[in-house]
């Protein structure tokens, strides 16, 4: 027990300190793990302590924690704040019930310290209460969060699974609740409770562990987004590259064709075509869309998509992708310079999300191309990278 419980407060810690070393560069997304992390060290560093100093107490056998009541509401707000949807108001009514409750935990222990350890009347009724409450948060949140959560881009996608796993796995806590309010109705477990006791926060124990296990991954993980360049292409990228190598194919077909056709692709307008992409990239900021695609350009430009790509490629000479990723990471230097002047914590995966892209891959992949160094490189000495592509 002792082993289990102090292996997840070490990895809670771990995972918060890995958050709190980057404080500066975190999103309120990643202000709400934290919050999540430090509820969970609280948590098990206090059942460690009852564990250790009093193994027997009556108390410590029979009284619901107030913290856990959170876990599952703030893992709520962090899949809403991924999603950009996320309001102060979501963090409060995620934490009202933890803070309800602490008000009869403190209330008890005060209690049980004026009176030499003796249990008060009244903790059958708070530990009654609080139960009812874990059952339903931990199963209402998990099942609302594994409904929604196809909603969170794909730029997120190991925050996506560490959401997913964090609440199926807080969903059995909340099965396991339900299962024992329905057996303590039918029978008399009585004889039977200390078992039942022992290895639910066995159980529990070893969930949170793990959970802070994941967050440590996504979080290590996201931090190699940002300091370390990767090569490899997207392989999304890399289908979409391949479309237009063979437009380009194709295009170079028709100079082959009948001097009538030539003479016809001739008379077509790049320039013109030129001129209204740019206006819907400089003035209309479409790139924004993480979704835009050469077909959709094509047509807010009134353009065929052949036509649209041989553009890019001849009076730019540039593919699809190379061309709208300039224009975001030009967005992201520009809100990380803005963020910077007004002395705003930044956060750059939530920038290249915010500027339209959908993979950290790529995103740095263009970053190092047009920048000439990682993002966290230029972060930290923007005015010399400047000065180079000046």
């Amino acid at each position: 027990m002792n082993y289990i419980i102090i292996v997840g407060a070490t990895q809670a810690l771990l995972a918060l300190g890995v958050l709190l070393k980057n404080k500066k560069n975190n999103g309120q997304h990643d202000n709400i793990l934290s919050y999540l992390l430090a509820s969970i060290f609280l948590h098990l560093a206090i059942s460690f302590a009852l564990n250790v100093f009093w193994p027997h107490s009556k108390i410590h056998q029979q009284f619901n924690t107030f913290i856990a009541l959170a876990y599952p509401g703030l893992l709520w707000c962090y899949m809403r704040y991924l999603e950009h949807r996320g309001k102060p108001i979501d963090i409060l009514l995620a934490m009202l019930p933890s803070i309800c409750a602490s008000i009869g935990y403190f209330w008890i222990a005060a209690y049980v310290i004026n009176n030499a350890g003796e249990l008060p009347p009244f903790i059958k009724q708070y530990n009654s209460m609080s139960g009812y409450a874990y059952t339903v948060l931990y199963i209402a949140y998990p099942l609302k969060i594994l409904a929604q959560i196809k909603s969170i881009s794909v730029f997120w996608k190991l925050e996506k699974g560490m959401v997913r796993l964090a609440a199926f796995l807080l969903l059995l806590i909340g099965l396991a609740f339900l299962i024992i309010t329905i057996w303590t109705q039918l029978f008399d477990i009585t004889a039977y409770f200390s078992f039942i006791h022992l290895w639910l926060r066995v159980f529990i124990y070893s969930i949170l562990a793990i959970i802070c296990i994941s967050i440590i991954y996504v979080k290590i993980s996201s931090f190699l987004y940002v300091h370390v360049y990767q090569p490899e292409k997207p392989k999304e990228q890399l289908s979409a590259n391949k479309e237009e190598e063979q437009i380009l194919v194709e295009s170079k077909k028709q100079r082959s064709f009948p001097v009538e056709e030539n003479e016809k692709n001739s008379n077509l307008d790049y320039a013109g075509i030129l001129a209204k992409v740019e206006y819907l990239m400089s003035n209309q900021k479409v790139f924004l869309d993480p979704d835009l695609t050469l077909e959709s350009l094509a047509a807010k430009a009134d353009v065929s998509r052949h036509h649209l790509s041989e553009t890019l490629n001849q009076y730019k000479e540039k593919s699809f992708y190379q061309y709208i990723n300039e224009y975001r990471i030009k967005e992201v230097v520009m809100l990380m310079d803005k963020c910077r002047k007004k002395g705003e914590s930044i956060n750059i995966l939530s920038l290249a999300f915010q500027a339209g892209f959908h993979s950290k891959s790529s995103f740095n992949q263009y970053f190092k191309r047009v920048q000439g160094c990682t993002p966290s490189a230029y972060l930290k000495d923007a005015a010399h990278f400047n000065l180079l592509k000046a």
